[in-house]
């Protein structure tokens, strides 16, 4: 069995004028987010690797994870969160919108001190609590030399 698909919104890249779908572009819009800024990918576990150094550097780092009830709570928590140092990972399960927030971990702030800010941050959105994970990550970069 095929688990269900889970997506992701990014920042477009310039000159991306790709078309996202209408009924996310829309769910988009009324979270107060422009489509013409962000495109849909999706998240695989096979694309994941390369992603994930390309995105993070080694370290510490803590994820945050809430469950909405709307698309529309789910992408406007996104759009207050999501920065330079913060990705989210958005999937369905059942009735509720999954959004991890990934982070790095700052060793001068307490982990729980760190998931209650952003639990302030998004807590008027309907989003319900599931806690914080902290990581560590280590990037490994593989070169191939040509023979020849």
């Amino acid at each position: 069995m095929i688990g269900p698909r889970k997506y992701r919104l990014v920042p477009r890249a310039p000159g991306d004028t790709s078309p996202v779908d209408p009924k996310i572009a829309d769910a988009m819009r009324k979270a107060g987010m422009d489509p013409g800024k962000f495109t849909v990918a999706p998240f695989e576990a096979g694309e994941a690797a390369p992603q994930v150094a390309a995105m993070f550097p080694s370290g510490t780092r803590l994820e945050h994870t809430f469950a909405f009830g709307t698309l529309n709570g789910a992408l406007s928590a996104i759009e207050r969160i999501v920065d330079d140092d913060i990705a989210a990972r958005i999937s369905r399960q059942g009735a509720k919108w999954v959004v991890v927030f990934d982070g790095p971990a700052d060793q001068n702030v307490p982990a729980k001190s760190a998931h209650e800010q952003l639990v302030g941050r998004v807590s008027d959105l309907g989003g319900d609590d599931r806690g914080f994970s902290h990581l560590t990550m280590n990037v490994t970069n593989y070169e191939t030399k040509k023979e020849g």
